[in-house]
């Protein structure tokens, strides 16, 4: 899993190769802290510095997971070295930037502290437009202030940032999500891609993730959750002032899918043939749950449904625990034999004739669950 950012980071490249882009910018958390290893640090730097003699130059802020402080991975080789003939640009101080050979200026916002009370765009209110020569686009990290209920120490960016410093685009990072803003006249000038790798299943309740814990006093929110899916922005401005055009585009290399499946009256060949069908089988982690009652021949299926998961990503699961066997009443009271197993199954009998409707709900469903046991602890 840990692997696959560094797949969706050569897309990332790949990407903007194949679509001729004039930059790209990080706006931050390339590393989930200062922890990582000096291997995976490394690793990083040719990938997005790339060895084509056409690649782009690709500007980096830090974010509150690598927040530049003294020691921190920025500090380290090869993120010291002297940058200006460099494709890399990592961005450490806050003042306007010029883009090689584009009529265009950067405004980056780096993160020094994991959380801060203080707007990381506000200082770009020091350089105000002055015609429309240039294209003015921003580059922050943090959460836009636009009603959600936010924690006050998560960099909070004011809404209408864009408009107010006057930009042509202000891109964001912090939140796993896309999300789109619009400015008051309606025109999208800001925006977060969301997360380039996606990192864990998206209600966010599996144990199943790469690892990332949020340093915001919410860090469970909804914006926290990707939707399994890694994405770029592609934004295209015309002109200075002009409305961009965003397309989402598709660089993460892992697809996460929880899905759950009730199995009544479902013919599990069908089910079996959905799965085997699919694109992407060892790229996608799968967690599947099943529930239902199925008759004894279906429920041994299940097991075929087992061998064609194997050939999905090694994270993948199958939950049928809550999955019931249809009593066959014949074969149920062959199967209990003689002893304990048999009175269960008389009072369980009785019960299910009961004019109490609970006491037959709850009878039923426990022969069906008995009858699961014993199928289940059958020879072979």
């Amino acid at each position: 899993m840990a692997e696959a950012r560094f797949t969706a980071l050569r897309k990332v490249r790949t990407e903007a190769a194949r679509l001729n882009v004039d930059f790209v910018l990080v706006a931050g958390d390339v590393f989930d802290d200062h922890t990582v290893s000096k291997s995976d640090a490394t690793r990083a730097y040719p990938i997005l510095n790339s060895s084509s003699a056409d690649a782009c130059p690709v500007f980096i802020i830090p974010g509150n997971h690598d927040p530049l402080v003294p020691g921190g991975v920025w500090d380290r080789d090869p993120w010291l070295r002297e940058q200006p003939h460099l494709r890399v640009r990592f961005l450490r101080m806050t003042e306007p930037v010029k883009v090689p050979n584009r009529p265009v200026t950067i405004f980056p916002c780096p993160l020094k502290q994991r959380r801060s009370m203080d707007d990381p765009t506000a200082w770009i209110a020091r350089h105000p437009r002055e015609g429309d020569e240039q294209f003015r686009i921003g580059l922050a990290h943090g959460s836009l202030n636009v009603g959600f209920r936010l924690p006050d120490d998560d960099h909070l960016i004011r809404a209408d940032a864009a408009d107010h410093y006057g930009l042509d685009y202000l891109a964001l990072g912090h939140w796993h999500k896309e999300f789109r803003h619009k400015s008051a006249d309606g025109i999208v000038r800001t925006a977060y891609s969301g997360t380039h790798e996606p990192m864990g299943f998206p209600d966010g309740l599996a144990s199943i993730a790469t690892g990332w814990a949020s340093f915001s006093a919410d860090g469970e929110a909804e914006r926290f959750r990707d939707d399994g899916v890694g994405r770029a922005l592609l934004v295209t401005i015309p002109a200075p002032g002009a409305p961009p055009v965003i397309e989402t585009i598709g660089v993460g290399e892992l697809r996460w899918s929880a899905e759950q499946r009730n199995l009544t009256g479902v013919r599990v060949g069908s089910l079996i043939s959905e799965f085997a069908d699919r694109d992407h089988r060892p790229l996608t982690v799968l967690r599947l749950a099943l529930s239902g009652v199925m008759d004894p021949q279906g429920y041994d299926r299940l097991d075929e449904l087992r061998s064609v998961l194997k050939s999905y990503h090694a994270g993948t699961s199958l939950d049928t625990d809550d999955v019931l066997v249809e009593p066959d009443a014949e074969k149920l009271a062959e199967a209990v034999g003689k002893g304990v197993l048999q009175k269960v199954l008389g009072r369980l009998k009785h019960d299910a004739q009961s004019a109490d409707p609970n006491a037959k709900r709850v009878a039923d469903h426990a022969l069906k669950l008995l009858y699961k046991i014993v199928w289940e602890g059958r020879p072979a």
